[in-house]
């Protein structure tokens, strides 16, 4: 692979150059050759760089517009194309689809191709991609051209719902595409041939762009316009003036632009300032400096009273008294399981109800503080006796109240008393929570005096609060979980604790003794702030004023900015550096696999000119004489393939390749080589190809069989009106043996219903278009099964190692096949019957029997020979 990236480095290279220089060359990569209007674009760009257009942003040649092929990139293949409307006359929801190995996609003249490949060349930025036409002959107006591209990246899938106007998709541009635009930047018949691998073509371009920039700029040149500046109501002393006091060429607009940027904090301010001098200048500093303690005070109330609403409601908070219910029911499960084992089977009902309870906590208030001061409660010694009845305790109603004692002292009950206490409080909280009282309104209705739009947003905030507020107390009523869509509080107390800040700030201010300073200081700020509104109010004057002094300079510094003295130096390093020997064998290396040998072509050096270093294709044996004048067409079109072969070879990724009627002017010999040229490339990336010659279609079959490459075949086709109908059924004479008897079996389908229906007409009529097709595909099957491909019509060569299968074909082999053919010639249509023998026509049943017998004979034969 070679050392360098042509394009890449053409991109890195530019990345130094003026501006506009970077905007035509992505142009010269998206669109090939410019319009006038591009030229003028252009030279506005150019101008606008040094101030003598209107400021604007070029839009500069990225990666993302070149065919991308560095290293570590993942290699891209098509899946399939589906066209929507309005490209040429192509069928609405017409899809192709692609394999990962070899795609042939064949239809004949006005099948449709042009418009498949039209659309993929614009969504892969092919060079010389073509402009897409609707339908122009339908009478209609055309639809906007819509398709989907579905394509993988490295076997991830991806979609692509194309639009001509949409920008080119940055993955599709590895796919590469050789047609008869590509072919022509190799090989340039009726001149010298310049071989020039993609992007070398871009300096020679530029240079011409730059040419004819500079000759609208010369006649520009004394264009100038004689203006004055006469701004008034800027204040003396403040930034502004002193721009405006000394503005000469040399003024930044970009500096002159941020003094005239004023953000919304700095119109805040102007508004501050006013309000603070206002206050500073009352008849009583001192009692407006009061007002505004008592302002800070009442909105610093109003911010606790967010900030406790905004935690009490925060997903915290919520999460957490919702965790506290659940494990009051999880311990209440588990206390009640406690309950049923030590109360469940008393002798009275409701023992350890809550009223029981009752009576146990009086008990035991007098047993500790009466009876038995001096021992634990339940007292259960010997000639104790009960609190209650005062009767001597026997052991049994000792032993109840020690199992009674046990399960009110235990962990279980224990544990879910504290968490019920502390659920109930955490409800209480959220029950009792007022989130917006009349004395949080009042509040609200003083902060609209000093920020009304913040006033605004708390409001709304709380009411979104609030009923965050009933949706979780409804779901904690009901035992469900917390809301997924609760609202959201929005509740932040910060602005009003900066706002607090800022009123004690300029109480402060205003109990100062030196009240004139702080005049003076805010006055100054607010001169400077008003004078930038000033120049933002006529900034675009300003500006032009600048745009005037620069413009007599900066004519010449575009006129600098169009030599071609660092395109030259630069075309010639990069090309120099671009075809190396690895590209020169790879050339020759395409040239021997096309079988090229004839004549000995080589590419080498050709002189530079403006902005450009050519290399060609030379005669070995007569360098002097012009290639295309010695190569046929055909054989120009082979040293096009091989070089465009030769630049895939620099790439370091494997993306899919597409080739749009790649043999066009060749003839079977070259067919031959280029379809063993592109199975083999097949083996290591997807490849394209559109075409309507079928003896190439059959040579790729003939190939990708022979190297073992998946080979997916797509048939385009039109009707009376519409273009591109596509299916992967091949042509009939294309189609192998198998294919067409599945395609005998679909036709016999429609003659039998036709029988069925009592149409017996268009039954023999149909039926013996199948009798015709069925004696078609048992000579098909004599060269393709029987003789096992050892000869095939029209085929140059004879498969010798095929032959050895030869010795198994018997008499019954022959019979069966004579038979099959003498029944299928009986009933075609144009074999004429004697009158005489006046034979019925066949049932679908014989039919049927006809078309599985040839199916059966070719089943046996490779069954067999193990195929």
């Amino acid at each position: 692979m070679p050392t360098i990236n042509v394009l890449k480095e053409i991109l890195s290279w530019s990345s130094d150059r003026p501006p506009w220089q970077r905007d035509a060359l992505r142009r010269l990569v998206t669109q090939g050759d410019l319009e006038e209007a591009d030229v003028a674009d252009l030279a506005d760009l150019c101008k606008a760089r040094h101030g003598l257009a209107e400021k604007r942003t070029p839009t500069p040649l990225e990666s993302k517009h070149l065919p991308d092929s560095g290293p570590g990139i993942k290699p891209v293949s098509l899946t399939s194309l589906t066209h929507h409307r309005g490209v040429n006359a192509l069928g609405q929801d017409q899809t192709i689809e692609f394999g990962p190995a070899l795609t042939v996609v064949y239809g004949e003249n006005a099948a449709g191709k042009s418009g498949y490949t039209r659309i993929l060349k614009r969504a892969c930025r092919a060079r010389g991609a073509e402009e897409i036409l609707g339908n122009v002959v339908a009478g209609n107006a055309p639809n906007r051209p819509s398709a989907t591209i579905k394509y993988a990246i490295d076997g991830e899938a991806r979609d692509l719902v194309w639009d001509d106007d949409q920008p080119p998709d940055i993955s599709l541009s590895r796919v590469s595409v050789f047609d008869r635009h590509c072919a022509s930047v190799y090989v340039a018949q009726q001149t010298d041939v310049a071989f020039r691998p993609l992007g070398l073509d871009l300096f020679d371009k530029l240079s011409g762009v730059c040419e004819t920039v500079k000759q609208v700029l010369d006649k520009e040149r004394k264009i100038l316009a004689a203006e004055t500046l006469e701004l008034s109501g800027v204040p003396d002393g403040t930034q502004v003036h002193e721009l405006l006091s000394h503005l000469t060429s040399l003024t930044n607009p970009d500096a002159v632009r941020n003094l005239a940027a004023l953000s919304d904090a700095d119109r805040t301010q102007i508004a501050d300032l006013r309000k603070r001098l206002h206050e500073l200048q009352s008849d009583d500093p001192q009692k407006t400096a009061r007002a505004l303690e008592l302002r800070a005070k009442r909105t610093g109330a109003l911010a606790a009273k967010i900030k406790a609403v905004a935690e009490l409601l925060s997903d915290g908070a919520l999460a957490e008294i919702f965790s506290a219910r659940d494990r009051v029911i999880e311990l209440g499960r588990a206390a009640a399981d406690l309950h049923r084992g030590a109360f469940e089977h008393q002798p009275l009902p409701d023992t350890g109800s809550a009223a029981w309870r009752a009576l146990w906590d009086a008990a035991e208030r007098f047993s500790s503080t009466n009876a038995y001061p001096d021992e634990s409660f339940p007292v259960t010694l010997k000639d104790s006796r009960c609190v209650l009845c005062q009767q001597e305790l026997k052991e049994e109603a000792a032993q109840r109240l020690r199992q009674f004692h046990e399960f009110l002292t235990s962990t279980v009950q224990r544990q879910r008393d504290e968490a019920t206490a502390k659920y109930r409080d955490d409800q209480k909280r959220l029950t009792d929570l007022v989130v917006n009282d009349e004395s949080t309104e009042e509040g609200l209705e003083e902060l609209e005096l000093e920020d009304s739009a913040l006033a605004d947003a708390l409001r709304a905030a709380l009411g979104s609060s609030d009923a965050r507020r009933q949706a979780v107390m409804t779901a904690l009523s009901d035992g469900s979980p917390c809301p997924s869509d609760l609202p959201d509080s929005a509740l932040n107390a910060q602005p009003l604790l900066d706002l607090v800040a800022k009123l004690n700030e300029r109480a402060t201010e205003l109990k100062k003794a030196n009240h004139q300073e702080v005049i003076a200081k805010f006055q100054g700020e607010l001169r400077e702030l008003e004078a930038r509104q000033v120049l933002a109010d006529n900034l675009e004057a300003v500006l032009n004023e600048i745009e005037r002094k620069k413009k007599i300079a900066a004519y010449e510094l575009c006129i600098k900015d169009t030599t071609t003295n660092a395109i030259t130096k630069k075309s010639t390093e990069v090309t120099k550096q671009a075809v190396t020997d690895h590209l020169a064998k790879s050339f020759k290396d395409n040239l021997s696999a096309l079988s090229f040998r004839h004549i000995e072509v080589e590419m080498v050096p050709a002189r530079g000119s403006r902005g450009s270093l050519f290399h060609k294709l030379q005669l070995r044996r007569a360098p002097g004489v012009s290639v295309p004048s010695v190569v046929s067409e055909g054989e120009a079109r082979c040293l096009s393939i091989a070089s465009f072969f030769a630049e895939l070879s620099t790439a370091a990724e494997h993306s899919a390749i597409l080739f749009d009627d790649p043999v066009s002017s060749l003839d079977h010999v070259w067919r031959g080589n280029v379809a063993e040229r592109l199975v083999v490339e097949a083996e290591s990336r997807q490849v394209v190809v559109f075409t309507h010659d079928i003896v190439f279609l059959l040579a790729i079959a003939e190939k990708a069989e022979k190297h073992g490459v998946d080979l997916k075949h797509q048939h385009l086709r039109r009707d009376s009106t519409t273009a591109g109908l596509s299916s992967q059924r091949l042509p009939w004479a294309v189609m192998k043996v198998k294919d067409r008897i599945g395609q005998l079996k679909a036709l016999f389908q429609d003659a039998d219903k036709l029988h069925r229906d009592g149409d017996q007409t268009r039954y023999e009529k149909e039926a013996s278009y199948i009798y015709g097709a069925l004696r078609e595909t048992w000579e098909r099957a004599v060269e393709e099964v029987l003789l096992v491909g050892v000869v095939e019509r029209f085929r140059n060569s004879v498969q010798t190692q095929q032959a050895k299968h030869l010795a198994d074909i018997c008499d019954d082999d022959c019979r069966a096949l004579d038979a099959g053919m003498t029944k299928s010639s009986m009933w075609l249509t144009g074999h004429d019957q004697a009158a005489a023998q006046n034979a019925p026509f066949p049932e679908p049943s014989d039919l049927l029997d006809d078309i599985t017998a040839l199916e059966n004979w070719v089943k046996a034969i490779r069954k067999r020979r193990g195929n």
